[in-house]
């Protein structure tokens, strides 16, 4: 005989994690949650960068912040395997979100570095060239969130070289401030 009673719902703190960890429930998507959490990310940097605000320790703060978030993320990342009882589950997006943040730490946030910086990101979230690949086949919280650290940074060097190749003038065009 089966057991009709629902399923015990998560105490508030695992709840917490839950939404945390899917990146505010982006990471809920059926298709494509790591695009979306990706997309997630864009609120919560602008958010950064106008509490960081533009003066000598500007990008300290907001460095300081994106650093507490990626390492945040890492028992995150282990409390929601252990709730939701499997390995890297995709609903978990907190490392494209960490990831993000990193990312537009030294890029203005602008219509274009968001489009080109998006591209890239996912093109090596997806694909994981070394040492992207290595790190995601670590299979545990701190590879969770370092492949997309390290395809975040290759989304940088990519994005650097494309505001020098077309010039940086191009990309200031399309401000967002």
């Amino acid at each position: 005989m089966r057991d009709s009673s629902p399923p015990p719902i998560p105490h508030w703190s695992d709840q917490l994690v839950l939404w945390f960890g899917r990146g505010f429930g982006s990471g809920l998507v059926w298709v494509a949650p790591g695009t979306f959490g990706t997309l997630a990310a864009f609120p919560l940097i602008w958010l950064l960068k106008l509490a960081a605000g533009e003066g000598p320790f500007s990008l300290l703060i907001y460095y300081a912040v994106a650093v507490a978030y990626f390492l945040i993320g890492i028992p995150v990342c282990r409390r929601c395997e252990r709730l939701l009882g499997k390995a890297d589950p995709g609903e978990i997006v907190i490392d494209e979100i960490a990831a993000m943040l990193l990312l537009f730490g030294s890029l203005e946030l602008n219509v274009m570095n968001i489009v080109v910086s998006f591209a890239f990101f996912r093109l090596f979230d997806i694909k994981k060239p070394w040492p992207v690949s290595w790190a995601d086949q670590r299979k545990d919280p701190l590879g969770i969130m370092l492949d997309d650290i390290l395809a975040a940074l290759y989304a940088f060097a990519c994005v650097w070289l494309t505001q020098r190749f077309i010039g940086l003038e191009f990309f200031e065009r399309f401000s967002l401030f």
